[in-house]
């Protein structure tokens, strides 16, 4: 059995040792149920990259909040049929509550896009559309908020975030995938077993790169990537929590806590936390809906513009 992680001096010995993927948090596979996921829905359109920023932090009543700076590098085709992306992320995971907020929508130069947020079927989407179509290579970078991201559990084993940084099934092949897991100083006693990076297809127990290396301020930084990624492979990645450091999302948390952390996990990443979205809940036209695959408990697509 893997032993538990209780101080940042420990981190920090395995991060100088600069620790891969390991045992511990057993009976996760990559793509599990707990995982983000990427779906596109067009032809011609390619995603190059993903470079994933995440700053975890936990509120006075223990819900967790995941704030997250994603950005991706995507090639339209010269025929402006590709219009946009849109960032989908569920609502619950495993019968527990999530909340997104939405903070910005920008470009590589930090100039803010079009954007909305809506909510349908028990799902939070987050969009970007360009009526006049996009051409070339166009860069999208989706900072949001999503609490409830820690999978609480019975009280009994670790709580663990589980989340496929690139997709699930339905998702496109992808040349290259960075992130970056940053803990704080006042979670990282709480940290429980080894981090863990999957890749491959659903269900797939194969590693990937991973290292721990401490941050600034005390915090830990956990770093993971993968490379030529075929559609439907996914990089997933796990770290535990001792039991009992979260909180589940009450009914009454969706008003304030993703605002306030909102502005804690934003400074932690550096990007600005102004301008926060709550998400619009509304019914759409079934007719009006655009196809996505895959879309538990996250996903992204580009959008086609049709004549």
């Amino acid at each position: 059995m893997t032993r538990g992680i209780r101080s940042r001096k420990t981190w920090r010995v395995r991060a100088a040792l600069a620790v891969t993927a390991a045992i511990g948090l057993a009976g996760v596979t990559a793509g599990g149920p707990a995982t983000a996921a990427i779906s596109t829905d067009g032809e011609g359109v390619v995603v190059e990259s993903l470079q994933a920023e995440y700053g975890i932090t936990r509120a006075q009543n223990g819900v967790s909040a995941l704030t997250v700076a994603e950005t991706f590098v995507v090639r339209f085709p010269a025929s402006g049929e590709g219009r946009g992306m849109r960032r989908d992320i569920a609502e619950s995971s495993d019968g527990a509550a999530r909340v997104l907020r939405l903070i910005s929508v920008t470009d590589t130069d930090g100039a803010e896009r079009p954007s909305e947020v809506d909510s349908s079927d028990g799902v939070s989407s987050m969009a970007s559309i360009a009526p006049e179509g996009l051409r070339g290579t166009q860069t999208f970078v989706f900072t949001y908020t999503v609490d409830g991201v820690v999978t609480v559990g019975d009280g009994t084993r670790a709580q663990e975030v589980t989340w496929a940084i690139d997709g699930r099934e339905g998702s496109p092949a992808l040349g290259e995938v960075r992130a970056t897991f940053r803990v704080p100083e006042g979670l990282v006693p709480s940290l429980e077993g080894e981090p863990r990076c999957l890749t491959g297809p659903q269900g797939s127990s194969r590693t990937c790169d991973l290292t721990v290396n401490p941050g600034q301020l005390g915090a830990v930084l956990i770093d993971v990537s993968a490379e030529d990624l075929a559609a439907d492979e996914t990089l997933t990645l796990v770290v535990g929590f001792a039991p009992g450091t979260f909180t589940a999302v009450g009914e009454d948390s969706g008003g304030w806590i993703g605002g306030a952390l909102a502005l804690t996990g934003a400074a932690a990443l550096g990007v600005g936390a102004a301008g926060i979205v709550a998400v619009r809940r509304r019914r759409r036209d079934p007719r009006s809906r655009r196809p996505l695959a895959a879309k538990e408990p996250g996903s992204f697509g580009h959008e086609q513009r049709h004549s």
